[in-house]
């Protein structure tokens, strides 16, 4: 099969590729300006759906709705680095902080002992004449 098939066949919309999303899976976020913040909306907007889903991001640079009170039972965010968005998260008991160096973060994603992941969200270029994405 040829890349532009397989692009084809798995195109979706920000609220079907939630839906993929289980409770209990850890789900990581892009870092910063990488963040989708039309998936983290559609996630959110899905949440009556989910219990328990962790939400591991370095920093949230958008809104991090997720982090919301009203959200607790569906999500726990795991921030790398506490920022503005999920300070009162973390200080509030809804929230979870992993100190970290950032050239360590690779590696706790790649140990199953660590913070093996369930599900990226990321976003990516469309792809080239080549198929190939820019993250």
């Amino acid at each position: 099969m040829n890349w532009k098939t397989y692009y084809q066949e798995h195109l979706t919309t920000a609220e079907g590729a939630v839906k993929k999303i289980k409770s209990g899976d850890r789900v990581v976020v892009a870092h910063a300006c990488g963040e989708p913040s039309c998936l983290l909306d559609a996630l959110v907007q899905n949440a009556a759906a989910y219990e328990n889903v962790e939400i591991v991001h370095m920093v949230a640079m958008g809104k991090a709705e997720y982090c919301r009170p009203e959200y607790a039972g569906a999500f726990r965010h795991n921030a790398l680095f506490v920022g503005g968005a999920t300070r009162d998260a973390v200080f509030e008991g809804r929230g979870d902080f992993t100190p970290c160096f950032f050239w360590e973060v690779p590696g706790f994603f790649r140990d199953p002992d660590v913070l093996p992941v369930d599900v990226a969200l990321i976003q990516v270029t469309p792809p080239d004449e080549n198929g190939n994405c820019s993250l």
